[in-house]
């Protein structure tokens, strides 16, 4: 199962009282605010971001590590996320575009709108999408 959580290293900044938000399994990946929670809620948008800036540029999205003890985990925006999960599964399995499109009966014009995170994309499509590549989306909630 894949899970959509990043882990993040929240640092105050010595020379003032920003915090910022570096992420370890994504590089360049940083962010920062002036408080504690309006840093989370940053490091939240820069990991939707950074995901985003992947996905349409056809690079890597590297899984997530396991946390270490004192750093933070950031889930990915709910927006993104089922995106992620099938951008990650056609690209280790090999899939293009057009094998993808066959499996759902749909153009690859409907495929490359599905990948892209700058078009909404109903949540039904991409179910049957992952379902195709053999995933499964399941939401889980956090205490």
């Amino acid at each position: 199962m894949l899970e959509m959580r990043y882990p993040a290293v929240i640092r105050q900044d010595p020379k003032g009282k920003d915090f910022v938000v570096t992420f370890p399994d994504l590089d360049g990946a940083i962010t920062g605010a002036s408080t504690l929670d309006e840093a989370i809620d940053e490091a939240s948008d820069c990991l939707a971001s950074w995901l985003a800036f992947a996905i349409k540029n056809h690079e890597a999205v590297p899984e997530p590590s396991e946390p270490k003890d004192s750093q933070y985990t950031i889930s990915v925006p709910l927006w993104i996320g089922p995106k992620v999960a099938l951008y990650r599964a056609v690209t280790e399995q090999g899939i293009s575009n057009s094998e993808l499109a066959r499996r759902l009966g749909v153009t690859e014009t409907v495929i490359r709108r599905m990948l892209d995170p700058d078009r909404a994309t109903k949540s039904m499509k991409l179910e049957a999408a992952l379902r195709s590549v053999g995933r499964h989306l399941y939401l889980v909630s956090a205490a």
